[in-house]
């Protein structure tokens, strides 16, 4: 037997590797640690659910966002933008004078329709005397607030105007000022914004009714 099995052989038995002699001994690889299984859900879950969080944390913010720019933008738009109130469905409405109206001499009547709640209470308490007075400086106070149609009326005279001359924005309220000499208010407020709408006109005095 040669040196170099019975030095193989004593290597063997020492429990030595079978290489050459010189060669360096090789070490046994490291296996690379990796988290369990049970640990990557546990992370992925983490993130996950963080993710969530941020998504929902964000989503609550845009909200708010959205609702506070809702809020401010309602303060600051126009009162007549943001006005429910009557849409005026008239079909038609008719004048009808009598013989005698405003002691047989022709009368002017105006209908007023209203979209400023604070010019309607105005109204509500001006009689139709100071109407016609002050109807011009009033439209240019409140431009957006009021409209109006006015016709002159002769004894025995009939009128009929169709309800699209009345189209518009919807109105907070309306009202007939009819231009007697004759103390009084001459003011009647409509409270039925559909049907046909009729105007009695009489010597000292009118009325109004609406017929659906």
């Amino acid at each position: 037997m040669t040196n170099y099995q019975l030095a193989l052989r004593n290597g063997q038995r020492a429990g030595t590797s079978g290489a050459c002699p010189g060669t360096p001994e090789r070490r046994p690889a490291q296996r690379r640690a990796w988290l369990p299984n049970s640990m990557k859900s546990d992370m992925n879950s983490g993130t996950k659910s963080g993710t969530k969080s941020r998504l929902a944390n964000l989503s609550m913010t845009v909200c708010s966002m959205v609702l506070m720019c809702c809020l401010l933008g309602a303060c600051a738009m126009p009162s007549f933008l943001s006005f429910k109130g009557d849409k005026v469905k008239w079909t038609q409405v008719t004048l009808s004078a009598s013989d005698d109206v405003n002691n047989n001499s022709p009368i002017a009547v105006d209908v007023v329709l209203v979209t400023d709640d604070t010019l309607l209470a105005k109204l509500a308490e001006l009689p139709a005397s100071k109407w016609f007075a002050a109807r011009a400086d009033l439209v240019n106070t409140y431009p957006d607030g009021v409209r109006y149609r006015s016709w002159e009326v002769v004894p025995g005279q009939q009128l009929t105007v169709p309800g699209e001359t009345f189209a518009g924005p919807r109105v907070a309220g309306a009202f007939v000022f009819a231009n007697y000499p004759a103390p009084g208010a001459h003011r009647i407020r409509i409270e039925q914004f559909g049907g046909r709408l009729a105007l009695q006109l009489d010597n000292n005095t009118f009325s109004v009714s609406a017929v659906k």
